[in-house]
């Protein structure tokens, strides 16, 4: 996708991924990476300048009204009708998807309690908080209850509250519907236990097509970088297994810790759970040395840190929250 004729223009670059039926799926990137230009294309608000998509089985391109069928959108920044009443704009949205009569009535009952709007259903849209704006944006997108949801920022200008409720709505409308969605808030990711997708300057850096982990939650997220395995030992052991573990098929690097432990990086192909796990390995390379193994763990990174590295290269750096 290009903004003009030149390769810098280029705001989508050979991105390429498929998102399984009930997925939950997070887009992460910093500023200007393309998520949302990607998530206008995939709703069919954005026609691509090459290339093609699928949804449901139908193309963007020669089946774009069918996609749209099937698709729920939450755009960057609702447009809303503010002189409209929160229950009038969504009989306007559901006549605009089709639905009619008692289907009608139901799918807006079930939106507005689901989204927490039934108490504001008779109030003006413009006299509605930025967050209960960003809800009535959710219940116009849920309303034909579609298969695949895209949902830009669901939880901009809400408080914590809210951000809970949206994210057991967004669980529980994974049990019937394919969820796409980008955000700045890290570990909300995490708590959705999202598969991840990091873009970065308008390509897939991690998490599809990469051969990497993608799964932020459960215990560490993993996209990308190399296992690590932190070892202790016996003060007086520590330099025999230094030269051992650094002479290890499935070592790429041993460092030395401040406190005296080591810190094992798996070469490619040789972490944890991969053929050959790195723990295992370790251990095995000890336990026949005689060595006396005081811990064996494995070291996780945040979710944060791998975004800062990925899209920085810097391990240090703090991941940039604003999104784009």
């Amino acid at each position: 996708m290009s903004y003009g004729t030149d390769a810098n223009s280029r705001a989508l670059d050979d991105v390429s991924f498929e998102v399984g039926r009930g997925e939950i799926v997070a887009l992460l990137g910093p500023n200007g990476a393309g998520k949302t230009t990607l998530m206008r294309i995939l709703s069919g608000f954005l026609a691509p300048t090459s290339g093609d998509a699928a949804l449901a089985g139908f193309s963007i391109h020669d089946q774009s009204l069918a996609v749209r069928r099937q698709v729920g959108y939450l755009p960057e920044g609702v447009p809303l009708y503010p002189d409209m009443r929160v229950d009038e704009y969504l009989v306007h949205r559901a006549r605009l998807r089709g639905l009619a009569g008692a289907q009608r009535a139901r799918q807006i009952d079930r939106a507005l309690v689901e989204c927490g709007l039934g108490e504001r259903r008779r109030q003006i849209i413009g006299t509605l908080s930025r967050g209960f704006r960003q809800r009535v944006g959710l219940a116009d997108a849920i309303l034909a209850r579609p298969p695949i949801l895209i949902l830009d920022e669901p939880t901009v200008g809400l408080d914590p509250n809210q951000i809970r409720e949206v994210r057991a709505l967004i669980r529980a409308l994974a049990r019937e519907a394919t969820v796409l969605l980008s955000t700045h808030i890290l570990s909300e990711v995490e708590a959705l236990d999202a598969r991840v997708i990091i873009l970065h300057r308008g390509r897939v850096a991690a998490g599809a097509g990469t051969g990497v982990g993608a799964r932020a939650g459960g215990g560490g997220a993993r996209l990308g970088e190399p296992a690590r395995v932190v070892v202790e030992l016996r003060a007086a052991e520590r330099a025999r297994a230094l030269g051992l573990l650094r002479a290890l098929p499935v070592v790429a690097a041993v460092d030395e810790l401040a406190d005296g432990r080591l810190a094992v990086s798996a070469a490619p192909g040789g972490g944890v759970g991969a053929p050959g796990d790195l723990g295992e390995e370790i251990f095995r390379a000890m336990a026949t040395a005689g060595l006396t193994l005081r811990e064996l763990r494995r070291e996780a990174s945040s979710l944060e840190e791998i975004f800062s590295r990925i899209t920085t290269g810097r391990a240090d750096a703090p991941a940039d929250d604003r999104d784009a």
